[in-house]
């Protein structure tokens, strides 16, 4: 008798075993990247900003204690230090120029670009004492807000290290140019909306107010990507043309939103945190997460977590993508000030099933 019971047990044990096994491999995603984790300058903060189509990366490392550099890192070459930076608003082009901002002898930022060939020059601002870059095409066009004679903060476009247009020049408000492609299309904040503007006119009573929110982007195939409030704390993910209108990528449920990010095939990438409730012995907790997400047209969301590895008191956050699928972004701790970078490549044999 004791035989047959321990050979009952012993066969649903078994059983069970195999069942689990089986939902573990049938429910096992799918690996599409290959996650590199980034050098930094030395210090223990660094946050790659912007990848272009070669793979190179431009961002900002701690080298000293509160003390940040620009950085140009690619797998030939590794990290390169490119001296002082003063914020997170770093952009690259695919012929390596970077767009940043520094802090001139006075203490005031200034946008400059940065060239592989001629190094760094800061740039021109409207006549007033200070300017930041918020982007840069592949003709080397750096877009921004510079101050003009008045002191006011003007949208504005450099085509040029000496040349410089304002976009906005009637305004007497602040404004912003945050985007910019190759054709010359500008998202520029004006008038409390964000506006499509072309870069050679500038702001126009005819110029289309994007229906979006955050801190958009455009892309070279003329669609930006951006936000929709829909409830207290659920937003619609969308992309949006002139011509074609809004299109609904998904929603979200979050308590605080990053901005997308979107290359010129419209995958975006995605960085939400939410709250989590937990109750303990009678007592509710809160306890904050990160969420990441890749939306592709054919394959549609897919979950980037996992493939980086992350502890109890760290987040993975998301900064740029490139044309050829290429993700950059940051695990960045909730205590205190370390962040590393990292970089997540597809693997082509995955993504070709």
């Amino acid at each position: 008798m004791k035989r047959k019971r321990f050979f009952i047990v012993s066969f649903c044990a078994a059983l069970l075993a195999v069942g689990i096994l089986v939902t573990m491999l049938r429910h096992k995603p799918q690996v599409l990247y290959r996650a590199t984790v980034l050098p930094s300058l030395g210090g223990d903060f660094s946050l790659p900003c912007a990848i272009n189509d070669r793979g190179q990366i431009a961002g900002f490392s701690e080298v000293a204690k509160g003390t940040y550099h620009l950085f140009l890192w690619d797998r030939e070459k590794g990290i390169q230090d490119l001296g002082p930076v003063v914020n997170q608003h770093v952009y690259i082009n695919n012929a390596a120029q970077i767009a940043a901002t520094v802090l001139d002898p006075n203490g005031h930022e200034r946008a400059l670009i940065w060239d592989p060939n001629r190094g760094r020059c800061v740039l021109p601002t409207l006549g007033g004492e200070s300017a930041t870059a918020h982007g840069i095409n592949n003709h080397g066009q750096v877009i921004g807000a510079a101050e003009t004679a008045s002191g006011i903060l003007h949208a504005c476009v450099w085509d040029g290290a000496s040349e410089i247009r304002d976009l906005t020049p009637s305004s007497k408000q602040r404004t912003r140019a945050w985007s910019i492609n190759d054709t010359g299309q500008v998202v520029v904040f004006a008038r409390g909306a964000n506006l499509l503007v072309d870069a050679n006119k500038g702001v126009t009573s005819t110029s289309p107010r994007i229906p979006v929110l955050g801190l958009i982007q455009t892309n070279n195939a003329g669609y930006i990507a951006g936000l929709i409030k829909v409830g207290q704390l659920n937003f619609n993910v969308v992309i949006w043309n002139p011509d074609s209108g809004l299109r609904r990528l998904f929603q979200l449920n979050t308590d605080s939103a990053g901005s997308p990010k979107m290359n010129d095939v419209n995958q975006v990438v995605f960085s939400e945190r939410r709250q989590a409730k937990v109750k303990l012995f009678g007592r509710t907790f809160f306890s904050t997460h990160a969420k990441n997400y890749l939306r592709d047209p054919k394959r549609g969301r897919l979950s980037l977590d996992g493939y980086v590895s992350v502890d109890r008191y760290e987040d993975l956050w998301l900064t740029d993508l490139s044309n050829k699928g290429c993700i950059v972004g940051a695990v960045q701790s909730t205590r205190d000030s370390r962040s590393r970078g990292v970089l997540l490549e597809p693997i082509p044999e995955q993504w070709d099933k």
